[in-house]
């Protein structure tokens, strides 16, 4: 998608993305690559962001860059936006994409799960932007931050409760740098997918009857792409979103609208 419409107005920018290496943050990286932004790409596995790179177009102000971490490990973080600020010279654009969930009755949730979901859910997300920020008060930097949430920041996901938390409180993460760090022209923004077809959905997405019944619950009748997150994305962190400040995009289909409520039974 992005590709057939490049008007390249990320040219010279400089973007960290983590969680950049698949799903929609593989199309947030390479959204962000075709229009010109060279690109620092987090995420766990070495290995998978050296196979991922050389899949991004290139750009004149020379290579993208993998930057390993674990985005719950504060020092693994510290040490890959600080290696992205050191290779680039800087940044302008940070997108906190890194997520995971994990199911289980509320009654019966081991601790160690709901903590790992918060750790990276909310954790990630406070670590990298706290070092992009860090620099960027110093540096006079006016930048623009994306967080990718999710409809469940909205809407509750039962035996998902460490995911509909994480996803809440990250709603409230975005509004408070939005005004904490608005007078310093530094715009924060979030995006919340619905039904997404990634990989961390591949359990009702490659099941015929699966696929069907998630979408049935879509105003839309369908699940989304990872494209579809990725434009939205590109938006908000560019100029044109430059008095946008606080704000969660709802890119759902229609899902937070609560489709069951087209035929009126609760009256």
């Amino acid at each position: 998608m992005s590709s057939s419409c490049s008007t390249k107005r990320f040219a010279g920018k400089k973007v960290f993305v983590s969680g950049g290496s698949q799903g929609i943050g593989e199309a947030i990286s390479l959204a962000f690559a075709q229009e010109g932004a060279r690109v620092a790409v987090n995420g766990r596995k070495k290995e998978k962001l050296d196979e991922f790179l050389p899949s991004l177009p290139p750009v004149p102000e020379g290579a993208h860059l993998a930057c390993p971490a674990d985005v719950s490990d504060e020092k693994a973080v510290c040490s890959a936006v600080a290696q992205a600020f050191r290779e680039f010279g800087g940044l302008d654009i940070l997108v906190c994409n890194a997520g995971i969930l994990m199911e289980s009755p509320s009654e019966d949730i081991p601790l160690e799960d709901f903590m790992k979901v918060m750790n990276v859910n909310v954790t990630g997300v406070m670590l990298c932007a706290r070092e992009v920020l860090r620099h960027w008060v110093k540096d006079g930097t006016k930048g623009s931050i994306v967080i990718n949430s999710s409809v469940h920041q909205l809407i509750p996901k039962p035996a998902f409760l460490g995911y509909s938390a994480s996803k809440g409180a990250v709603g409230n993460m975005v509004r408070t740098w939005a005004l904490e760090y608005a007078s310093r022209g530094i715009r924060v923004n979030g995006v919340a997918p619905g039904a997404i077809l990634t990989p961390m959905n591949d359990g009702w997405a490659n099941d015929p009857d699966k696929y069907k019944a998630v979408s049935s619950h879509i105003p839309m009748g369908r699940p989304g792409e990872s494209d579809e997150i990725a434009e939205p994305v590109l938006f908000l962190a560019s100029d044109q979103a430059s008095y946008i400040t606080g704000q969660t995009l709802y890119i759902d289909g229609g899902l937070t609208l609560y489709a069951d409520f087209t035929k009126n039974w609760s009256t």
